[in-house]
């Protein structure tokens, strides 16, 4: 009996803001993936930035907009206070 064996990528997740964060390394040299899920949606996004950290508070910031075009509410956090709590994922290889 054959058992199959899926390919895997190594991401990072976070939740923030009530959203759920996922952040990944495409193959281009500044290139960037990332999916932001909350309740009613799942937004997939590409994007291009020079480093890891910058890659981080891009999608913090993207889910902190979206959550304050909503909410109208200023007393979010700022990105930086999520910027060390990322955490490894695996995930399936699109």
């Amino acid at each position: 009996m054959a058992t199959a064996v899926g390919k895997f990528k190594l991401g990072l997740a976070l939740e923030a803001y009530g959203i759920q964060l996922q952040l990944w390394k495409e193959p281009g040299e500044r290139e960037w993936g990332a999916t932001l899920r909350d309740d009613k949606n799942i937004v997939d996004c590409h994007f291009e930035e020079d480093n890891l950290t910058l890659a981080k508070l891009h999608v913090l910031g993207e889910a902190r907009n979206r959550v304050m075009r909503r909410s109208g509410s200023a007393e979010l956090p700022g990105c930086d206070t999520f910027l060390d709590s990322w955490k490894p994922v695996k995930m399936a290889k699109r």
